[in-house]
């Protein structure tokens, strides 16, 4: 089979318009040529959904992408797409492409989609599941501090939402040319470091792992403090472990250690305490 044209638009779920952040959640794929109308949706994991949206309540997502799935199904007829055809009608063609369009118009909703793309694929159906794991699964989001990209999202809509944002500088260097560290969010008073928030993504896949990231904090943090250029104030906005008790212990570990060189360490999702540190 040779290579065909294919159309397809990422999915993205977005519970709130006002801040316009989202996260994709599927992907659909279609090419007229063999009359391939196809779908994939992470229905099973929603780890990425809550890391993306801590406060949110999962059951709203759940909902929303159930009656997506379903209007899916209709629209496509995927149950009686087994087979691909090697010779389409026009009119068959024309009115597949009608409803992909219709699907993936701009709209103000839960779930909408990116912009189409366009792509050559030997094998459709190939083709869309080497998409979903690049968009979806995306093995780049495993990377250490990718997690701590999405904590520092939150925080910045945190600190605008109670009009903090404008007394705490973004990504500001903390130290001097001997020794210094960025942080993303810190308060100057004239030249001086009075506070400063760092999100800690604790939430990792293994002890070891933890320890390991843990450590390279606690050991930034202790020098600094040695070559006193540590900030006044410094806050750590930590995600831990929920389950697994070995991971929590060394998450608590690496809290004690930080605190121990006169820092401050809060859970992630506990607003009020991050609030009452933040406020200037």
């Amino acid at each position: 089979m040779s290579e065909v044209v294919c159309n397809y638009a990422i999915a993205r779920f977005r519970p709130y318009r006002e801040t316009s952040e989202f996260v994709n959640v599927g992907v659909v794929l279609i090419c007229q040529q063999v009359n391939y109308f196809g779908y994939l949706f992470e229905t099973r994991r929603y780890k990425r959904i809550t890391d993306f949206f801590p406060e949110l309540d999962l059951e709203v997502f759940k909902a929303g992408l159930s009656g997506l799935l379903k209007e899916l199904t209709r629209i496509t007829g995927r149950e009686h797409q087994e087979e691909l055809k090697q010779l389409v009608l026009r009119e068959e063609a024309q009115a597949s492409l009608a409803r992909f369009r219709e699907l993936v118009r701009p709209r103000e909703a839960l779930f909408h989609f990116g912009e189409t793309g366009t792509v050559l694929a030997m094998e459709p159906r190939a083709k869309l599941k080497e998409m979903f794991k690049y968009y979806i699964e995306r093995q780049f989001a495993r990377d250490r501090e990718y997690q701590e990209i999405i904590m520092r999202r939150h925080l910045a809509e945190f600190l605008r939402k109670h009009e903090l944002e404008r007394h705490y500088k973004t990504d500001q260097k903390v130290g001097d040319e001997t020794y210094h560290v960025i942080l993303p969010f810190v308060h100057l008073q004239g030249s001086q470091v009075r506070k400063a928030i760092k999100p800690l993504h604790l939430d990792k896949e293994g002890s070891t792992e933890i320890y390991r990231y843990g450590d390279a904090w606690v050991s930034t943090v202790r020098r600094l403090k040695q070559m006193d250029l540590l900030p006044k104030e410094l806050l750590f906005t930590v995600k831990p472990p929920k389950t697994n008790p070995k991971r929590m212990t060394a998450a608590k570990e690496i809290c004690r250690e930080l605190e121990s060189l006169d820092t401050v360490t809060i859970p992630f999702g506990d607003s009020n305490r991050i609030l009452e540190f933040a406020r200037v």
